[in-house]
């Protein structure tokens, strides 16, 4: 299937970072349907009232929203956790067009799962927390579209990410410059500066998929 966006004319999206959510136990997981997406796959049409939730295990799925002007921009990036929930709870027809970023687990999840999911702890945390993160990642964009510089900007997403994970001096983002660049709306050459920067305030170990920040 061809690409149905071109991605590099997009805004900048948000990043849910879900990673540190309360763990669902692996015997839910079993309820559903675990299936391999194929990249650039639609998985929810933009209209669609959903009869079920989606989580991705692995991979990346793009969440894009039409504008004022009528156009699909990339609203969002989600590499774990659940999605489509909001649509599917509100019963609203889904404003949102999303498609498989890349190559990806993911598991579907039947109302009548999710009726019986939702009688567990674990799973009613799972979706608050992801619930609190897509919040206030509306207030991370915010900052971020400020006239700040490119180390100012990332400050303010590196700050935000540790408020997400509590009082831990330490983070672990599943994400490399580039997706850092595509978030804060920055070239990657000046990430890779910004990061330098950084690194005389605090302790940044970069690999290739992977950036570990302590404070």
């Amino acid at each position: 299937m061809d690409k149905i966006y071109d991605f590099n004319q997009l805004i900048v999206p948000h990043f849910f970072d879900v990673s540190n959510a309360p763990s669902i136990p692996e015997r839910f997981f079993a309820l559903g349907k675990k299936s391999l997406y194929h990249k650039d796959t639609v998985i929810i049409k933009y209209g669609e009232k959903l009869n079920c939730i989606y989580y991705i295990h692995s991979g990346s799925i793009l969440g894009f929203r039409q504008d004022n002007e009528e156009k699909m921009s990339l609203a969002y990036i989600i590499k774990d956790g659940f999605f489509g929930e909001g649509w599917f709870f509100s019963q609203r027809n889904s404003r949102d067009e999303v498609i498989i970023g890349e190559d990806s687990i993911i598991t579907t999840f039947s109302k009548e799962v999710v009726d019986h999911l939702i009688q567990y702890p674990e799973v009613v945390k799972n979706f608050l927390f992801t619930l609190g993160v897509k919040t206030t990642s509306v207030e991370t964009k915010f900052e971020n579209f400020k006239n700040k510089s490119v180390k100012d900007r990332l400050k303010i997403f590196i700050t935000n990410q540790f408020s997400l994970f509590g009082d831990s001096d330490r983070i672990e983002l599943k994400l490399n410059q580039k997706d850092i660049s595509n978030i804060i709306s920055a070239h990657p050459v000046s990430i890779s500066r910004a990061f330098s920067e950084l690194k005389k305030e605090m302790d940044i170990e970069i690999s290739r998929n992977k950036i570990i920040i302590s404070r």
